[in-house]
């Protein structure tokens, strides 16, 4: 009878010493934070080169970011120069410096925009320690911004440049809403 009485005790025993470390470990990771006095010298330091290379200019500052690419990496701008029929889709796939990119939500936007599906994906990005380039509504056409921390509201924030001035939105999820949906570039790093 003894035996029997303590074979569940050994079995939660066990269950507490294999799986409660890392249940203990997940409780105690403090979130995530991307936007630090260094990433935001290394956005400051970073610029647009020309008028229409946002796109590429958002890649570049998400290598920098990384630490995948050094201050003076231009490349991506100066293959793209103004490009202007250019989307997400140029850099689908694409292999930079060990950093592939992918294009996520590329769809109508319109009132059937999965937007807490997008919203969704972009947390877990984030939670994960990576940035988000999101495509955002600016000056009646396209400007692309990197998604690099949330307040504490939950609301994204998302930083840019024009030229070598930084510009910022503080409210993406409702710039996206109003926009019925947009498309994002997430990213993975090669092991």
């Amino acid at each position: 009878m003894q035996k029997i009485s303590r074979l569940p005790a050994i079995a939660l025993l066990f269950a507490c010493v294999v799986i409660c470390p890392a249940a203990e470990k997940d409780k105690k990771a403090a979130p995530v934070k991307l936007l630090t006095t260094e990433t935001r010298k290394v956005i400051d330091d970073h610029k647009q080169i020309y008028g229409m290379s946002c796109i590429p200019m958002s890649v570049e500052m998400v290598l920098k970011l990384l630490g995948r690419a050094p201050a003076s990496y231009y490349d991506q701008q100066n293959a793209w120069k103004n490009k202007a029929d250019g989307n997400f889709s140029n850099f689908d796939g694409k292999t930079i410096n060990g950093v592939t990119f992918h294009k996520r939500f590329g769809l109508p936007r319109d009132k059937n925009f999965p937007l807490e599906k997008l919203f969704a994906a972009v947390d877990r990005e984030l939670a994960a320690g990576r940035y988000v380039i999101i495509s955002l509504a600016s000056g009646g056409g396209w400007h692309m911004y990197v998604v690099c921390d949330k307040d504490k509201d939950g609301e994204f924030i998302a930083v840019s440049k024009i030229g070598e001035r930084t510009i910022t939105d503080d409210h993406v999820k409702r710039t996206v809403t109003k926009m019925q949906g947009t498309d994002i570039l997430t990213y993975d790093l090669a092991r």
